[in-house]
């Protein structure tokens, strides 16, 4: 069962497994952040729900999805789709496209400094604020 843009309103800081996830269906809604790890016992994969779970205000206000992918052998339509060599994380943009990776954890701030540099986002702040 796919898990719903609605679902994701509820909790915008709960990760959601990739096998749940439509990305078409966040698009224009969110900016899904996949984080892909060869195990979900992967130091850097801990260390980066880790970052996460301590953000959850800077997620919901920058309209963030996490979506996690532990099993590569599931060889899911993300999988596919991102092709990464073990550890990696991926910012798709509200359009559907990567705006950024990386092959290690990311800081929040990191992210967010991506995230608020992007042309919708400057806009969102301006209406919002």
């Amino acid at each position: 069962m796919a898990a719903s843009v609605e679902e994701w309103r509820q909790n915008k800081a709960a990760p959601l497994a990739a096998d749940t996830v439509d990305l078409d269906a966040f698009r224009w809604e969110a900016r899904p952040v996949v984080v892909m790890a060869p195990s979900a016992d992967d130091a850097d994969f801990t260390r980066q729900m880790e970052v996460f779970a301590e953000a959850a205000a800077e997620i919901a206000e920058r309209d963030m999805v996490i979506v996690t992918d532990t099993d590569p052998q599931a060889d899911g339509t993300l999988r596919r789709k991102l092709s990464p060599q073990g550890f990696a994380v991926y910012l798709i943009g509200k359009d559907g496209g990567v705006k950024f990776s990386a092959a290690e954890p990311v800081g929040m701030s990191r992210l967010a400094e991506i995230i608020d540099a992007m042309p919708m986002r400057r806009r969102e702040m301006r209406d919002d604020g």
